[in-house]
């Protein structure tokens, strides 16, 4: 707590329930792991995972979902999220209680959640390790944990070395889930882990989603208005959270645009959601194509029928304040330049 600039005492109660559930539970959490292994010991984990990568709110959920309709990959399910340590010990129990205090819709945009749906894998390396920059969420004044194991800097060999080992070992939990089928990982933070991601797995395939930055930075604001700041163990203002946005923003895409060069032909595909929203089934036939996987007949149905079940869907409507949209597009225009945008 002191590295992280203490908590607010707003939040102490927070702190200590955090804190109890972790020792209460430690006895179960040395079975699951013995569990775990016992179920993976001969397992071999695909080294050709697809990241779904692009920013916070840029579409990579709704591309991951469609994408998980294809029974050739495997993916983190929100029960195996919340709850890693426990996962396997607590599979019906743990998962029937969870279910029933698990809201059916994330609030920040009606998105369909459940236990078996897929979520993202730095929610469980934060439970799992110290080695995440999800901690830079729950302790916002400490941006640390974000410069270290998105951007990597800052950081030396032994700490890179314990990342790599962290973040490996959630895979293989995710694999041993999923029966060592072909890994399908959707997770913002990793738009700027491109160059790690690769050092781990040369054959990974990449799939970029990106969308207008004042579409972006709007949503983002929304989401952290709505989910986020309840995290929070620490005091942090709307204009913190406005500085955040555009911070996390250039540093992780500039990153992005920096390494992208380094995957290899056939390995990457860069998609507009404009574009996706449109015709989501059009852009599956290109990222299969481009990525070399197989399209099933069974595949593209199941697809279809998730796009037709989201016909009454409502998205959102963003606007950006007029006095942030001078900041936004002079701190972004790499952005707006970089993928093909106008500014207002």
């Amino acid at each position: 707590m002191i590295d992280n600039k203490g908590v607010h005492y707003k939040f102490i109660w927070k702190a200590v329930l955090i804190t109890l559930l972790s020792l209460v539970s430690y006895p179960i959490q040395i079975l699951n792991s013995l569990a775990l292994w016992w179920k993976g010991r001969h397992l071999k984990m695909n080294d050709e995972p697809v990241f779904i990568v692009g920013h916070w709110r840029g579409g990579t959920t709704f591309l991951h979902y469609i994408l998980a309709q294809d029974e050739q990959f495997g993916y983190l399910t929100y029960y195996h999220a919340f709850v890693p340590n426990l996962a396997i010990i607590g599979d019906k129990l743990v998962k029937k209680i969870l279910a029933r205090v698990t809201p059916d819709k994330r609030p920040q945009d009606d998105i369909r959640i459940g236990m078996d749906l897929p979520t993202e894998e730095e929610n469980p390396l934060s439970t799992y390790s110290s080695h995440s920059a999800s901690h830079s969420f729950f302790f916002p004044k400490n941006e640390r944990y974000f410069q270290k194991y998105v951007l990597f800097e800052g950081i030396n060999d032994k700490e890179k070395s314990k990342w790599q080992k962290a973040y490996l070992s959630i895979l293989n939990r995710i694999s041993v889930h999923q029966k060592g089928r072909q890994l399908l990982i959707k997770n913002p933070h990793n738009t700027g882990r491109v160059r790690e991601l690769l050092e781990l797995f040369p054959r990974a395939k990449f799939i970029h989603i990106y969308r207008n930055p004042y579409e972006i930075f709007s949503s983002t604001f929304r989401m952290y208005d709505m989910v986020v700041k309840t995290q929070f163990l620490q005091e942090y203002s709307k204009d913190d959270i406005e500085q955040k946005i555009l911070y996390y923003y250039n540093s992780v895409m500039g990153r992005y645009f920096k390494d992208k060069s380094l995957i290899p032909d056939g390995q990457l595909i860069e998609i507009k959601f404009e574009e996706f929203e449109k015709d989501p089934l059009s852009s599956m036939h290109r990222i299969y194509k481009q990525l070399n996987l197989d399209m099933t007949d069974a595949t593209l149905s199941r697809m279809r029928s998730y796009v037709e079940g989201l016909k009454d869907y409502s998205k959102n409507v963003h606007e950006v304040p007029d006095q942030l949209k001078a900041q936004i597009e002079a701190d972004w225009a790499f952005g707006f330049r970089e993928l093909g945008y106008q500014m207002n």
